[in-house]
C-alpha cells in the first residue's frame, strides 16, 4: 500500500477508536498487530497498555527508539468528519492518533528498507501521557533494562506551528508541571463579630497576594515560570466565617532549583498569610512531570539529517518552548534524544489542542513520515550513521 494511502487508513481507525488513559486496550491490540505483521517482535502490557515493538536489521550499530502516545481524551467530538469518534466521550483531540499513525509507517519504512539498515529500531507507544502516568510506568515495568537506545526521537503535533513545518529546539521545551493544595485554618463564627473568629477567607486572600508578590519578585525574571490559582474553596453562607478555606493550583519552572525556590517562596506567603490573622496553614504540595529537556548534540544530529535529506521542510528552531507537561521527559532524563514537533496549524481551521473540533491535516502526517524516514536514514543506515558505529 502506498504510503500515503497507509498514513491516512491508520490515522482514521485510531481517531474512530479514541480511548482514555489507562484504558488503551483495543488501540494496543491494534498497534501490536500492526508492528507484528511488519517482522517486529512485539512486547505487551508494559506499563499498563504499553507496547513495545523491536526491529533488529542485523549488524553493529545504534538503537534507535521511536517514542509516541497512545491515549484520548475525555471529549465529545465535533469535527463532523466521516471517521469521528465511534466511542462517545472520548475524542483524540490531543492528536495521538496522528503520532501513532507516523510512528507506524517509520517502522514499515525501516522493516521495508531493513537491507540497507543496521542496528536496532524500538518502537515504544506509550499509554497514559495525558494523565503523566505513562512513560514512569513503562520504565519501572523494566523498559530500557534489556535494551536501552542510544538515542530517542519523541514527536508531538504542534498546531502553533504551520503545518509543512518541523520544531526542532535545544534546551528545556516544557515545564516542570506541579500542583498544590492549601487550607488555611481559623475559628469560624458570626460575619457580624470578626473580632471573636480567625478568619481564613482573609489568610486565604492575603496568601493569594504574598505569593503571587513573592514569586514575581524573588525568582530570576529571565527564567520561566508561572505560579497560578486555580480553585478556592470555602463558607456556607453570606454571613459565617467558615472554619477553613481550601486553594488549589498549579506551579510551572524549568528548572529543578526553580521549582525547589517556588516551594519554599510558597511557605513562606503562606506562613505569613496564616500568622496575620492567627491562623494556620497546611500545604500539600504534589511534583508532577519534569520538564522535557532537549539534547544539544541530539538537535544538532537530526538537523543534519533534516538538512541533507529532507531540505525541503522548513525547520523551526526557537520559539516552540511552553510551560506546558510532557511525561517523554523521563524518558529523555535515561536516554539522549528530543521531542520533536509536527506543525499541525492551518488557516481558517481550529488550531487548538483538546477542543472537540480539532483535526489533524494529512500534509501533518506526511510531514512527520518524513521527518522520522529521515531520522532512521541517519541513525541505522549502512552508508550513513555517526562516527564510531563501523563494523
Amino acid at each position: 500500500m502506498e504510503i500515503k494511502l497507509y498514513l491516512q487508513r491508520v490515522y482514521e481507525e485510531l481517531h474512530a477508536h479514541p480511548e482514555l488513559s489507562l484504558e488503551e486496550v483495543w488501540t494496543a491490540g491494534f498497534v501490536a498487530d500492526e508492528l507484528r505483521g511488519m517482522g517486529f517482535s512485539v512486547s505487551t502490557q508494559v506499563g499498563g497498555h504499553g507496547v513495545v515493538g523491536l526491529l533488529d536489521l542485523g549488524g553493529a550499530g545504534l538503537t534507535l527508539a521511536l517514542r509516541c502516545d497512545m491515549d484520548a481524551l475525555p471529549i465529545t467530538e465535533e469535527t463532523g468528519a466521516d471517521f469521528a469518534s465511534r466511542n462517545p466521550g472520548a475524542m483524540h483531540a490531543c492528536g495521538h492518533d496522528s503520532h501513532m499513525a507516523m510512528v507506524l509507517a517509520a517502522c514499515r519504512y525501516a522493516a521495508e528498507n531493513r537491507g540497507r539498515l543496521r542496528g536496532k529500531l524500538l518502537a515504544i507507544f506509550q499509554p497514559a501521557e495525558e494523565v503523566g502516568a505513562g512513560a514512569k510506568a513503562m520504565l519501572e515495568a523494566g523498559l530500557f533494562r534489556q535494551q536501552k537506545p542510544d538515542r530517542l526521537v519523541a514527536i508531538h503535533n504542534l498546531p502553533g506551528l504551520a503545518t509543512g513545518m518541523l520544531g526542532l529546539q535545544s534546551g528545556p521545551l516544557t515545564a516542570y508541571t506541579d500542583r498544590f493544595k492549601v487550607t488555611f485554618c481559623g475559628v469560624g463564627g458570626h460575619g457580624a463579630i470578626p473580632h471573636k473568629t480567625k478568619d481564613p477567607i482573609a489568610m486565604a486572600t492575603a496568601g493569594v497576594q504574598n505569593a503571587l508578590a513573592l514569586t514575581h519578585r524573588r525568582r530570576d525574571p529571565s527564567l520561566p515560570g508561572v505560579l497560578s490559582f486555580g480553585v478556592i474553596q470555602g463558607g456556607t453562607s453570606f454571613n459565617i466565617i467558615p472554619e477553613r478555606v481550601t486553594l488549589e493550583g498549579t506551579v510551572r519552572t524549568v528548572q529543578a532549583d526553580d521549582r525547589e525556590l517556588m516551594i519554599r517562596l510558597l511557605h513562606q506567603a503562606f506562613q505569613a498569610a496564616a500568622d496575620l490573622h492567627g491562623g494556620s496553614y497546611q500545604l500539600e504540595y504534589t511534583r508532577g512531570v519534569p520538564a522535557v529537556v532537549n539534547n544539544a548534540g541530539v538537535v544538532q544530529e537530526l538537523s543534519g539529517f533534516f538538512a541533507s535529506q529532507i531540505p525541503e521542510v522548513p525547520v523551526a528552531s526557537e520559539g516552540l518552548a511552553s510551560l506546558i507537561g510532557e511525561d517523554v521527559s523521563y524518558f529523555l532524563q535515561e536516554v539522549p534524544g528530543v521531542l520533536l514537533y509536527i506543525g499541525s496549524g492551518r488557516e481558517g481551521a481550529v488550531n487548538e489542542l483538546h477542543n472537540p473540533r480539532f483535526l489533524v491535516p494529512r500534509e501533518t502526517l506526511i510531514t512527520g513520515y518524513k521527518a522520522l524516514a529521515s531520522v532512521i536514514e541517519g541513525y541505522l543506515s549502512k552508508e550513513g550513521g555517526l562516527p564510531g558505529q563501523e563494523e
